[in-house]
């Protein structure tokens, strides 16, 4: 795939990121590339750090960290970027095609030629809504495709590449993780990637394990190619080929 690509990322929470793919999309913008993000939930479930606990409302910590996201994407530089309102902790006991619908939209919308999103083990934690947002991502990518599915959200969109986040380190994974088909080369985006993820104050109880593994990956992010519709061969030091 030669030229200018538009690539969409998928992921569950505020942080999923900064954690898997900051690096990578901060590279892709300075290419010349077109990249966007679609996170399905505002992580009103999870824990949090810096006030008691039980002092603030799931509404008033989905507020918290919008705004964590907000400031976190600012610095990564998504042309395009949305946030929805599923609910965090329970993406698995959604209503698939309601979900499906809005990830259909986002692709229908962006028009990428490339959709990365979280493997279907859960990239790390084994996390349910991992795991539910890999089966969305990929349903998404799918339907984009069929016109007679979800007309009503736009003209369908034939994405080429399908990209699941991956490691080659089992540490970073409980149990097991994708193998990689991509490595991309981070290091010149290493600081802002860090301070992409200091914006997620509120999950400070994740800051050591974000600086183990990004220390471990040693200035690489990675990435295994799930599905591909394009003509050419797989590379490893870029996404488009």
């Amino acid at each position: 795939m030669a030229g200018v690509a538009t690539v969409l990322f998928i992921y569950a929470h505020p942080d999923d990121e900064a954690f898997g793919i900051a690096g990578t999309a901060m590279k892709l913008k300075d290419e010349g590339h077109t990249t966007a993000l679609l996170t399905l939930t505002r992580g009103d479930a999870g824990l949090w750090f810096g006030r008691d606990k039980g002092s603030w409302t799931s509404e008033e910590l989905a507020r918290e960290r919008a705004k964590e996201w907000h400031a976190a994407t600012d610095i990564i530089g998504f042309a395009e970027r949305r946030i929805l309102e599923w609910p965090d902790g329970a993406l698995r006991q959604t209503p698939p095609e309601r979900v499906t619908a809005d990830v259909v939209q986002m692709i229908r919308d962006t028009r990428p030629d490339i959709v990365c999103t979280f493997g279907p083990e859960g990239a790390g934690s084994e996390h349910d809504d991992h795991r539910a947002t890999s089966l969305f991502a990929l349903r998404g990518f799918h339907r984009a495709a069929n016109a007679e599915a979800f007309a009503e959200r736009g003209a369908p969109h034939e994405a080429r590449r399908l990209f699941f986040n991956a490691s080659p380190f089992a540490a970073d994974f409980p149990i097991l993780a994708m193998t990689p088909t991509h490595a991309i080369d981070i290091r010149k985006y290493e600081e802002r990637k860090k301070q992409a993820f200091e914006c997620h104050k509120t999950q400070a109880k994740d800051r050591d394990r974000f600086y183990q593994i990004l220390e471990r990956r040693g200035g690489r992010e990675f990435f295994h190619l799930a599905i591909d519709r394009s003509a050419g061969p797989a590379g490893s030091a870029s996404l488009l080929r």
